[in-house]
């Protein structure tokens, strides 16, 4: 299994001056991107077993995704 380490970088955060969806607002919503950023680096660490602990989890994760979306006819996320 190959650990990760969790940065403090966002990567679900859209582009600047991106919509979400038509019709949504193009300001930026600076507090909601600090309140994330925030909570990325609480949760920053180098610890070896909070990073297997996490990586288990998002294993898990996706191997329950996997199995629902099978399950139910649709093509897997996680290949």
């Amino acid at each position: 299994m190959k650990l990760q380490a969790i940065t403090t970088q966002p990567t679900l955060v859209p582009q600047v001056g991106v919509p979400l969806h038509r019709g949504a607002s193009r300001e930026v919503d600076t507090e909601t991107l600090a309140l994330l950023e925030g909570w990325a680096r609480e949760d920053a660490t180098d610890d070896p077993a909070k990073l297997r602990a996490a990586q288990k989890e998002l294993d898990e994760f996706k191997r329950a995704m996997n199995e629902n979306r099978v399950a139910t006819g649709e093509r897997i996320l996680y290949p």
